[in-house]
């Protein structure tokens, strides 16, 4: 019996040098509210943001740390759920991530704080928990010392239901190079954008690699979503009328059909 799960994401941000430098500001603040959306309890929150130490940087966490600290203390959907959500996120501080900035506070209960963090990409490297989801309100910027290290940090990251990619057109040959990375280890890979929202479109692939997913061929967002839960059946050499009504040749239902491999009604 087939299962179809998804079971963790952290849809990694890199920031390539030309990028940062031309709009690292604007980017740190996009980060923090989608993030942000829904607690930080979304699939698609963008989690953990890459980029190279250099002109643009200091905007981007300056940015991050401003929006941040905007955001109150709001309720988690269970007691459970924000239990781990404060084990995990003091995971991270427990393994170098150092707190930049925080939301308000927490009047207790379910509530739970936003938090900024930041590691270095040798920290990133050599901590594997700190490349694992935080599921909830608390981001983590990896500040990388050179395009290099930022090409061995993707390829550090285990499969992902997205990666956004934010570049300019002096960054053609580092976009080249990561690519083919991400391809290799994402169901989505957005361009100069966020991983969230998402839109529901006959193109959306919500899945991804083990461990994002149980089963990366197939999407559970958008028109092919349906395809997850079907199987064909061929009626060969059957007369008209006994077909289901779908497939006769009159086309009684008037809906779109692939005949002989063309689209039609």
């Amino acid at each position: 019996m087939p299962v179809f799960t998804e079971m963790t994401s952290v849809n990694p941000t890199f920031v390539l040098p030309a990028a940062l430098a031309a709009r690292g500001a604007e980017i740190g603040t996009g980060l923090v509210q989608r993030g942000m959306y829904n607690v930080g309890q979304a699939c698609l929150k963008p989690a953990v943001l890459l980029a190279v130490e250099g002109p643009g940087y200091a905007e981007l966490r300056e940015a991050a740390v401003t929006e941040v600290e905007k955001w109150d203390a709001r309720p988690m959907l269970t007691p459970g759920i924000h239990d781990a959500y404060t084990r995990n996120a003091r995971r991270h501080q427990d393994n170098g991530a150092v707190r930049l900035g925080e939301g308000g506070a927490p009047d207790g209960g379910a509530y739970a704080q936003a938090l900024l963090l930041e590691v270095t990409g040798e920290q990133l490297l050599a901590e594997p928990t700190l490349r694992e989801e935080v599921f909830g309100p608390t981001l983590l910027l990896v500040k990388v010392s050179s395009t290099g290290q930022l090409l061995e940090a993707a390829r550090a990251f285990r499969g992902q239901l997205s990666a956004t990619l934010h570049a300019e057109a002096a960054d053609r040959t580092t976009t080249e190079q990561l690519l083919p990375v991400l391809e290799r280890r994402t169901g989505r890979i957005v361009f100069n954008a966020f991983s969230i929202p998402q839109e529901v479109s006959y193109a959306s692939t919500h899945g991804g690699p083990f461990p994002a997913t149980s089963d990366s061929r197939f999407t559970s967002v958008g028109m092919g979503a349906i395809e997850r839960f079907v199987r064909p059946v061929t009626y060969q050499n059957f007369p008209d009328e006994l077909l289901p009504q779908v497939l006769r040749e009159a086309n009684p239902l008037n809906v779109w059909r692939l005949v002989d491999g063309e689209l039609t009604r």
